[in-house]
């Protein structure tokens, strides 16, 4: 259990240091709050956060493996749709590299532990 955490801390470390250092080199400001491009857009992410949820909580009580490929599919769309979106409507803004390096870093590698854990 002690490398599980080792394995997380690391994961944070890495991910901190290549999003300080991208926002460094491309000159990308910190957003201080999570902003929509347009109705749809927020409306799609938290449709995606609910879907999210609710099959947390049902791999909570039934522990399939399904369920899981279910949690990293949504949690992948979420991201993918999240860059894409900052991608079309504010290009210019590069947040859409900070997401893909959050993607990358993040998700991909808690999605090969919940598969691992499970």
């Amino acid at each position: 259990m002690f490398k599980f955490y080792i394995f997380i801390a690391l994961i944070l470390v890495i991910n901190s240091v290549l999003t300080k250092f991208l926002r460094k080199k491309y000159n990308i400001i910190d957003p201080k709050r999570i902003r929509y491009m347009s109705n749809t857009h927020k409306w799609v992410e938290i449709i995606l956060i609910i879907l999210f949820v609710i099959s947390l909580v049902f791999l909570w009580f039934f522990e399939d493996l399904v369920l899981v490929y279910v949690l990293i599919a949504i949690g992948s769309v979420a991201y993918i749709f999240r860059a894409f979106v900052e991608y079309k409507y504010e290009q210019e803004e590069k947040e859409y590299i900070i997401t893909l390096v959050d993607f990358g870093s993040l998700w991909v590698p808690f999605a090969i532990l919940l598969v691992d854990f499970i």
